[in-house]
């Protein structure tokens, strides 16, 4: 069973991972191109992809970056499961 959470923790972030590097592309075609309606509307659909990827891996594994903690009354950074 650990065995597939940790296949299906690997797909999801090799997916936020293409996702991010979309995003940065993305990012970098808009500064030159801010008028472009199509590719505001890709990087639109590519912020909602990568939330929804970042919250399936935080309801897996707890949070993916220390600043979107989902922390209640402690620090949660030296708990397993980590998601490497």
């Amino acid at each position: 069973m650990k065995t597939s959470s940790k296949a299906n923790n690997s797909e999801l972030l090799e997916q936020l991972e293409a996702v991010d590097f979309a995003l940065v592309d993305m990012i970098l075609y808009l500064d030159s191109h801010p008028q472009d309606a199509n590719a505001l509307t890709q990087h639109d659909e590519l912020c909602e992809q990568r939330k929804e990827i970042r919250n399936q891996l935080a309801i897996a594994n707890g949070a993916v970056y220390k600043y979107e903690s989902t922390r209640k009354l402690e620090w949660p950074w030296g708990q397993s499961p980590w998601t490497w």
